[in-house]
């Protein structure tokens, strides 16, 4: 009987031991590169290890910024492995904008940043009227969702205007919390007229997850 134990015993232990998972360069594809401001650090799911979020560009756009076809981009997301390592958790060809996307501002790009379990992916661009998004990731139900979006335009040629609130000419403002439902919106003209100034509760819709969402659906 005690033999029968001991030999059992190695198996069990083997049993236990956390799964291991791969380094992160591993996980970036032949023929892509990690974008400047393309990498953030932080736990997103709660287990207390540090987790990790990529955008990733095609070496190619390198080669020939200007083409009109490219690779796309790709936003990767690996969580931590509890014997060590990484494992990829999602996946997008679509959330990361492309290098030409910008406008006369150039590449889109901004950051990813993870602060309090949220994944934050930033972009800017236009020419005149200049514009910037801010969408935000979260992981529950075992998946990464879409949990709230922002976006702005401004008219770069125009001053701030005349008043206690700290606006400009050709202010837009959309401001969404995708959990809750509460958002924010405000138009400003190009004369520096209110036209929209309002905040509120909006009905409440599936999530999307970050594997299926499009920034220009």
């Amino acid at each position: 009987m005690k033999l029968r134990c001991l030999l059992l015993l190695p198996l069990a232990i083997s049993a236990q031991a956390p799964a291991a998972g791969q380094p992160v360069v591993s996980f970036i594809p032949r023929g892509y590169y990690v974008l400047d401001e393309g990498r953030a650090t932080g736990d997103l799911n709660g287990d207390g290890r540090p987790d990790v979020a990529l955008a990733l560009g095609p070496v190619a756009e390198k080669a020939a910024p200007h083409a009109e076809i490219l690779p796309p981009r790709r936003l990767l997301v690996l969580l931590a492995a509890p014997g060590g390592g990484y494992r990829l958790a999602v996946e997008s060809r679509r959330v990361v904008l492309g290098k030409n996307d910008g406008g006369m501002m150039g590449d889109p790009f901004q950051g990813l940043d993870i602060q309090k379990g949220v994944l934050s992916v930033d972009h800017a661009g236009g020419s005149a009227r200049r514009w910037g998004t801010t969408e935000k990731f979260r992981f529950q139900q075992g998946d990464f969702y879409l949990i709230g979006r922002t976006r702005t335009q401004f008219w770069s040629m125009g001053e701030n205007c005349a008043g206690p609130q700290d606006y400009r000419a050709g202010d837009e403002l959309v401001d969404e919390n995708l959990v809750t439902g509460a958002f924010e919106r405000r138009r400003v003209s190009d004369e520096c007229k209110v036209l929209e100034n309002r905040k509120g509760r909006q009905p409440v819709r599936p999530l999307v997850r970050l594997s299926a969402y499009n920034p220009f659906p």
